[in-house]
Order: C-alpha cells, then structure tokens, then sequence
C-alpha cells in the first residue's frame, strides 16, 4: 500500500497522459451528474467542487441506484466504476440510457466495459490492478478532461503543473507528519473539519481510515458545524476525551473563515482529548486538494501498521458484495 501512495506523483502525470487521448466533445448540456460509489466517487466529488469555482453548470454526485427526476438528453451523465462492475453505476447507466442522457464511462474493466462496446458510449479505459480508492488521480483526471473538453469548466495549466510539484516535493514531509500524527491517533476516534470546499477530502480521509486503517471516524464542515455540531460537544462525556480533532487549513482561508475555524476551536479544544491540523501546500485549490490527499492517506497507511491490520483487503466490503449477488 504505502508504495502505491508513493507513487502518487506518477500516477497524476500517468492519468494527465492518458485523459489526453480522450477525444469526445459533449454537446448542448444544461447539467452534470456524475455517478459512483466509494472510492470510485471521491473522483467526481472534487470534479463538482472544483467546477463549483471554475465551471458554468451545476454538477451534482449521484451514490445511488435512481437519477434524479431532471435528467434527460441535456444532461451529461459520467458513470465511474473502477471495477466496472457496481450495481448502483451499472443501474445509473441503464437509466440514463432511458433518459436519453448523454453518456461517458470511467472504469478498468467488467460489465461497464462490456455494455459501452456493445452500445457504442464513449469511455475510457483506466489501468487495472489497483483498489479504486488508490486509483484517485485516474478517477479524477479523465472527469476534469471531459469538463474541459465539453466547455464546462476551464482547466488552469499552472494549478495542474503545482499539483505535480507540490505532490513530489511534499512526499518526505508527509511521511514523517503522518507516521508521528498516527502515533497518537491510535485509539482514538477521529473528528475531521475542514471548509465546506474542501469537503470531499475531509471525506476522504474518513473513509481512508474506515478502509486502510479499519477504523471509525468522522467529519463535518464549517461553517455548517458551527450551527448544530459544536453544541454537542458536552455529551457523552465518559467518552470525549477520547476523540482527536482534526482541523483541514490552508493558506487561501477567507478572513472570515480563519476566524471562525479558530474560534471554534476554542470554544471545544478542552472538551476532546487533543486537537492538530493539517496544513495543506501549494497556493491553487487543486494543488490544496492533493496535498490533502497524499498527507490522509499516508495518516491512514501508518495508523493500520499501528493497530497491526493490513490496509488493503476490505473483507466486509466483498463479503456484503457477494451476498448481495445471491
């Protein structure tokens, strides 16, 4: 696992290559739904934020078997499914063929594969032998290139030049943070906050832990939290101490929003058991995202080796999975 993480870098630059063989213009689109489940998903999450600044249509991420009731021939449908074969994309797929949606398939392989040859819907082909949760550059990248491609969002070169950097040069920095950070994580519940835009990989890195390090944790974002969260921290008081914040910060808060991420804190820091950031590097938002990214996920790698699991089999995921094929 932690070679994979390494290779981050790599496989940012390897999907960069390959999203530029993508030659599908989409046309006439009024909206966006990208769908996915897991791993798979966290793609389109940071697509829909990222477009939330630089996009000029709404994009929404579908987890689900249903599209929503708005979906027709204007609607660009982007069904990502690492293994090709989940139940609730493959679903997505069929109905939006029904809805006559416009369609693009993400995945490495299986029956998504096997449906958009037969029915000729454009996809893309991403390198197999990974977890879909360690394949985030390919599930991400080819998503920015057909926004971008379809005249959706506008892609800005230099931020894709500092995710690279920032990626390279913030490796050894990360690995020690992480491994000194996971030392005092081990059990302890993790409450991750981050701004609401930096949502999806505050999710990340819960479900991070939930699948690498087989733990629990949680997440919430400001300025949300801070009109319901915060009041619960009181009770149950047996337990709180044992609860470790963990604040997501970088260099292009708002005023406004470093004010109230500190005031918070504040507010709740006697209450839990320790508190610490993660700062992120680089200035643009996409180089803040993976800097997130590559720092949760070593956190994750280095908390399994502390509890002595081994993060990569995720055994009541495939077990659900072949109970529900009977």
């Amino acid at each position: 696992m932690i070679e994979i993480i390494d290779n981050l870098p790599d496989d940012v630059l390897n999907s960069l290559d390959l999203s530029e063989g993508i030659d599908v213009k989409f046309k006439g689109i009024k909206n966006v739904i990208i769908g996915g489940m897991g791993g798979s998903a966290i793609g389109g999450d940071i697509a829909k934020y990222y477009a939330s600044q630089y996009g000029n249509l709404p994009i929404e991420v579908v987890r689900d078997y249903e599209l929503p009731n708005y979906a027709n021939e204007e609607t660009l449908l982007i069904c990502i499914s690492y293994s090709g074969n989940t139940e609730e994309t493959i679903s997505l797929y069929k109905k939006g063929k029904k809805k006559k949606t416009q369609i693009f398939v993400i995945t490495s392989n299986g029956a998504l594969e096997d449906i958009s040859k037969k029915e000729k819907t454009p996809f893309i082909l991403i390198p197999k032998g990974y977890a879909p949760r360690c394949a985030i550059a390919y599930l991400f990248f080819p998503v920015l290139k057909i926004l971008e491609k379809s005249e959706i969002i506008e892609v800005k070169q230099k931020d894709i030049k500092e995710v690279v950097s920032v990626l390279k040069e913030g490796k050894e920095s990360a690995k020690k943070w992480a491994g000194e950070l996971s030392l005092k994580l081990k059990e302890k519940f993790p409450f991750v906050y981050s701004e609401e835009r930096f949502a999806p990989v505050a999710k990340r890195l819960v479900t991070q832990i939930n699948e690498n390090s087989k733990s629990l944790a949680h997440f919430a974002t400001f300025p949300e939290l801070d009109h319901n969260e915060i009041v619960g921290w009181e009770n149950p008081k047996e337990i709180m101490k044992r609860f470790f914040i963990i604040t997501m910060r970088s260099n292009s808060e708002s005023e406004r929003m470093r004010k109230r991420i500190d005031i918070t804190i504040e507010l709740i820091k006697e209450l839990a058991g320790e508190v610490t950031s993660i700062f992120a590097d680089g200035d643009s938002y996409l180089a803040n995202i993976f800097s997130f990214i590559q720092k949760g996920d070593y956190l994750s790698y280095f908390l399994s080796q502390n509890y002595g699991v081994d993060p990569y089999p995720v055994k009541r995921i495939d077990e659900l999975k072949r109970r529900m094929s009977e």
